[in-house]
């Protein structure tokens, strides 16, 4: 009993200790080691096929691997482009707006006020006038508040595209001199078991961040189109563009497709199309089940990871490390499962090693 215990114990500190490494390296050495290790990734992607390309047309791997993340990084850089320049496009559309939506608001609440009078008896204009001194006060505090704590975070903003462009330019570097000596650097990783090791736990976590990401673009796609033919058969204008950019919301968390189809519906009520009001809600839960339906199929099966625990890693992930956190969440928890799996393997399941049968958690 008192053996069992020990080994228990010793397997709660073992893991403990694992989170504890995760979450130390995931705060502090991420920021130094990232551009490296995605560099490293790329390389040990798509070596094979720059050898051979180097052997058939005697082009340096460097140059190679150099030019297919330039291309890369221009294509995505492009289409991140044309997405800011649709949303800044329909912002604009919305603030040359803002004096009919007042209006209709205004008149959509006298509405309610004076229906909520006749039926119930309840004093319409005192109901009135109370919403549309929160109104104002709303109002007040966004053009006091945030618009200029918006604009006070732009240097913010500029800081952060430097940081990104940064990250990139030493990717490429750093792909360059590794698809160069990549073969060098292997042959000497294999000789040491702890890197041997440590390369062995690396595939596991990038096979299920590959997985992850194959799945979350299948989920985007799928609700994408869904979305795009919905509101393009309800005779939405620029259906087809909305919901399209509607699908590509989803992958935020918590909110999703609610950040376009909710304020959607909405203004729908505002002009009386009440029926279109219906279908953007009819959607967001039919997209919020579709893709309920697809993770535990396409994540928690293949990975052996329950998806509550993604959505929990999420969120754990932004209380820790903020807007990052949507995506060293999961990564942080994909690494300590790898880890302590790792480990389990190794020494078994009470903590001797090789004494008992081996198994993962």
């Amino acid at each position: 009993m008192e053996g069992k215990t020990a080994a228990k114990l010793k397997e709660y500190a073992t893991f403990a200790a694992i989170i504890t490494g995760v979450y130390i390296g995931f705060r502090f050495l991420s920021p130094l080691a990232s551009p490296f290790l995605f560099a490293f990734a790329f390389v040990a992607l798509l070596h094979p096929m720059l050898e051979k390309v180097q052997n058939k047309y005697h082009i340096k791997k460097g140059i190679l691997a150099a030019s297919i993340l330039l291309l890369f990084c221009v294509t995505a850089g492009m289409g991140i482009w044309c997405l800011v320049i649709f949303m800044i496009q329909k912002l604009g559309d919305l603030f040359a707006q803002i004096d009919l939506f007042e209006e209709k608001f205004f008149i959509f609440v006298g509405s309610c006020c004076d229906g909520m009078e006749k039926k119930f008896g309840m004093d319409g204009a005192k109901i009135e006038n109370f919403i549309m001194e929160r109104v104002d006060v709303f109002i007040e505090n966004f053009q006091v508040q945030v618009v200029p704590k918006i604009m006070n975070e732009s240097v913010g903003y500029v800081k952060n595209i430097a940081g990104l462009v940064s990250f990139l330019a030493i990717m490429i570097i750093a792909a360059v001199l590794l698809a160069k000596d990549y073969n060098e650097i292997m042959k000497k990783v294999r000789g040491k078991k702890e890197l041997r090791d440590m390369i062995k736990i690396g595939k596991r976590v990038f096979f299920h961040i590959g997985t992850f990401i194959k799945a979350q673009f299948i989920i985007l796609l799928i609700i994408s189109l869904l979305c795009a033919v919905a509101l393009f058969l309800g005779g939405f204008e620029d259906g087809i563009v909305i919901g399209l950019f509607t699908g590509f919301m989803d992958m935020l968390p918590f909110i999703g497709t609610g950040l376009v189809l909710m304020p959607l519906a909405f203004w729908q009520i505002l002009n009386g199309y009440y029926a279109k009001a219906v279908i953007c809600v009819i959607l967001y839960v039919v997209c919020a089940l579709m893709r309920e339906f697809l993770e535990p199929k396409l994540i928690g099966e293949r990975m052996g990871i329950f998806p509550v625990a993604i959505l929990f890693s999420v969120y754990a992930g932004v209380k820790l490390f903020g807007v990052s956190g949507i995506i060293k969440g999961p990564l942080a928890l994909i690494t300590v499962y790898e880890i302590y799996r790792f480990m389990k393997d190794r020494t078994g399941v009470d903590g001797n090693d090789g004494s008992t049968e081996k198994r993962g958690i």
